[in-house]
């Protein structure tokens, strides 16, 4: 279940990684496996070809996994980094379809990001994380 956080509503300390896509190049496309294909695959629609190229959906031609959506390398980095809170304001419907549908992870944003078909999530509140399992419970949430 994937938690959410908002603005001015985090635990003391934390560090909210907004740049995705140098954390990505940094840090997890390194640790990328056979469960990458997966989400790149849902946020992309695009196949694995190996650790650090896949095939683009427009002609197929080889590119690197640097070359990846915003939107697919912040899931992979919730997915991968699941200690870590990643900002979700750069994400489309597709990635946040994916985000909301992965097992563990944390998301941050200034206003409202959520998928419409999310079952579950949990929002952090000071005094603990509230499951929803709808969309409107949550964004009522995220109006708080």
């Amino acid at each position: 279940m994937i938690t959410v956080y908002k603005k001015n509503v985090l635990p003391e300390g934390a560090e909210v990684v907004r740049v995705n896509d140098i954390y990505f190049n940094k840090y997890t496309a390194r640790t990328l496996d056979e469960r990458a294909g997966d989400i790149i695959h849902k946020v992309d629609d695009s196949q694995v070809l190996s650790k650090y190229y896949f095939a683009s959906k427009f002609d197929g031609s080889r590119l690197n996994i640097d070359k990846l959506s915003t939107g697919c390398k912040t899931a992979l980095n919730i997915m991968y980094n699941p200690d870590r809170i990643f900002d979700i304001s750069e994400c489309g419907e597709n990635a946040l379809e994916a985000i909301y549908s992965l097992d563990g992870g944390s998301v941050y944003c200034d206003y409202p990001m959520i998928a419409f078909d999310m079952t579950e999530a949990g929002a952090y509140d000071p005094s603990g994380i509230r499951v929803y399992h709808d969309y409107d419970e949550l964004m009522e949430w995220w109006k708080s």
